[in-house]
Order: C-alpha cells, then sequence, then structure tokens
C-alpha cells in the first residue's frame, strides 16, 4: 500500500498527457507508478520531469557511464564479480563515497578526470543526485516495485 494514492484513470486530458510524456515514447508497459504518484502534484511532477529529460537529451555523460551510476546508486550493485574497466571501478567507488560523504575527495574528482572532463564529472554529480532523489521518492511513498521490471541479479545462480 502506497502512502499517497496514485492518480486513477481516467485521467484528465492534461493528467494524461504528462503520464505519458514521462519515459520512451515507444515504450510498452505501463506509465510508472512513481509518475501516477508524482501527478497528483503537476507542478512538482513538470519540474521533475524536465530535469530527467535533461539528462537524456543533448547529455555530455557516456550512457555506459550513466547506466552504470544510475543502477549503482539505485541498486548499490555490487561488481566483485564483474569484468569492470578499471575507470568503470573508479565510477563505481565515485558513486559510492558520494553516496557516503555527499561529496569528492579530490583525488575522485581527479581520477574521473581521465575519461570525463569538468563538465561531465558535473552531469555525473547531477545524474546520481537526480536518481537518489527518484530514489528516495520511491522509497518514502512506499511505492512496491513495477510489476514488469527484470529483477537484478545479484550472483550467478
Amino acid at each position: 500500500m502506497t502512502r499517497v494514492a496514485l492518480l486513477a484513470p481516467p485521467w484528465s486530458r492534461a493528467d494524461a498527457a504528462e503520464i505519458n510524456s514521462w519515459g520512451h515514447p515507444d515504450r510498452t508497459y505501463e506509465p510508472l507508478l512513481l509518475v501516477r504518484c508524482v501527478q497528483r502534484h503537476p507542478v512538482l511532477a513538470a519540474r521533475l520531469r524536465k530535469l530527467g529529460e535533461a539528462l537524456y537529451t543533448e547529455a555530455r555523460l557516456p550512457a555506459r557511464v550513466r547506466t552504470i551510476a544510475i543502477l549503482r546508486i539505485c541498486a548499490l550493485v555490487t561488481g566483485a564479480d564483474a569484468d569492470w574497466s578499471s575507470a568503470e571501478r573508479v565510477l563505481i567507488d565515485a558513486v559510492d563515497e558520494l553516496e557516503c560523504t555527499g561529496s569528492w575527495a579530490e583525488a575522485t574528482w581527479r581520477a574521473l578526470g581521465g575519461t570525463l572532463d569538468d563538465e561531465q564529472r558535473m552531469e555525473l554529480l547531477i545524474a546520481v543526485g537526480w536518481y537518489r532523489t527518484i530514489c528516495t521518492l520511491c522509497n518514502g511513498l512506499a511505492l512496491p516495485d513495477e510489476g514488469w521490471i527484470r529483477r537484478w541479479r545479484l550472483s550467478a545462480d
């Protein structure tokens, strides 16, 4: 049971347009529960969506870097058995450091600079913060897992 009721269909034309504007236009899944929840506050939902879109459109951060950072901050995915490159290991450690301390040491900033420029490092900070916000919203609102999401395999079974 969520703490805030989802906006239930039938949606107004405006709510339907906003709800359906989240995610890839060719998606085959239902709108996210989080989207249906935050749409109860349309002004806030629109602001959140704009920031989320900005992290994907005209982004400077490489997609793989962004995706690894998102997976790490959302699930703290372990990578002990993964074949991470040295740059990806630096990235994972940087996300962990950010989660634990809220910042990066100078050495971390420099290590990330081996593969990312200043603007990409700023974008990485924003992306990690953005997905930390999404995690906080989902957890704080007590949203259940999306039924269509494939579970992350934590170990080789």
